[in-house]
């Protein structure tokens, strides 16, 4: 039962692993604005998905029923996140960009009480504490925020990021709201299709010959990215509280963190260190709170919901 009650908070973890390749990928496509890297990103992972779900038998899983709304909403607010992050990351740095993003488990515990009728306990506000202090830790300038010059642009980027945040925030309290209607693999598929199309005018922003010496990097991004990154996220959010879901994808920025180390020989500094630590001790905090629940006869969402036919374990 224990191990059972685990598989929702593994899923988000792998999933926040996938996507911490991000930055791997980024450095390694040239001569491509970011629309377009976004666009061919979404069109392999589609493809991935799309063969996954035929692989699966699960098809049927796409039918749209009630609620189209929601997973209208979800692909304008996947565009939004993205194209509000990379405005973020553009004008102001990494460091701020990936900070304002990760206030998303703020809004998701202001909101969720209501939107969702979910709790707010004791430790859910602790970890969500240290969990933000960890993300201030591994991001921080080497010469602090103090020395950032606020000007009208950088305002301009700074509101920006913190939008992408209550984006991300909304994307992640709309997933239990979609949950109630579809199963996972329609709340996986469909906002990716909808983002893809928005995006679609991106696809000629490009040239062939820089497409065709982009293609297996934009290929593999979009597999692991959207592909393995999106199933094992959504498989996760959508069986867990969202205030659960919202601080487990903390885990991120610390995957990222070991990803620079491993592969593009960053230095790990002992403030970086520390923030890790924060972040693996609130996901540890929030995991055993749901733990010690699931202990006292409150069943996890994970167990009474997913069904036989598509465990977790079956997508590794």
């Amino acid at each position: 039962m224990f191990l059972e009650s685990k598989k929702a908070h593994l899923a988000v973890i792998i999933g926040c692993v996938f996507y911490s390749m991000n930055g791997l990928f980024i450095t390694r496509i040239h001569d491509m604005a970011i629309s377009p890297i976004i666009f061919y990103r979404l069109l392999f992972g589609l493809l991935f998905l799309f063969a996954y779900i035929v692989a699966r038998g699960k098809t049927s899983d796409l039918r749209l029923k009630q609620k189209k709304g929601s997973l209208l909403l979800q692909g304008v607010l996947v565009v939004s996140c993205m194209l509000l992050y990379f405005t973020c990351l553009k004008i102001t740095c990494v460091s701020i960009a990936i900070l304002l993003q990760y206030t998303a488990p703020i809004y998701v515990m202001l909101a969720s009480p209501v939107i969702l009728n979910e709790k707010i306990g004791k430790e859910s506000i602790a970890a969500l504490f240290v969990a933000i202090t960890g993300v201030f830790l591994i991001v921080k300038p080497e010469g602090g925020f103090s020395g950032l010059e606020f000007t009208g642009t950088y305002m301009l980027g700074m509101i920006a990021g913190l939008l992408s945040g209550v984006v991300f925030a909304a994307m992640i309290l709309n997933v239990k709201v979609m949950k109630k209607e579809y199963p996972e693999i329609a709340i996986i598929f469909w906002p990716m299709a909808i983002a893809f199309l928005l995006l679609s005018p991106s696809a000629f922003d490009v040239s062939l010959t820089v497409l065709k010496e982009n293609l297996k990097v934009l290929a593999a991004f979009g597999i692991i990215s959207i592909g393995f990154g999106e199933i094992f996220t959504i498989l996760g959010l959508a069986n867990l509280k969202a205030q659960t879901g919202s601080l487990l994808a903390l885990v991120e920025p610390v995957s990222g963190v070991f990803f620079d180390i491993a592969v593009l020989g960053i230095a790990l500094s002992s403030e970086t260190l520390a923030g890790c630590i924060l972040i693996m001790a609130s996901a540890a905090l929030i995991s055993l709170k749901d733990s010690r629940k699931m202990g006292e006869g409150e069943k996890e969402p994970f167990l009474k919901e997913i069904t036989p036919e598509v465990p977790p374990e079956s997508l590794l």
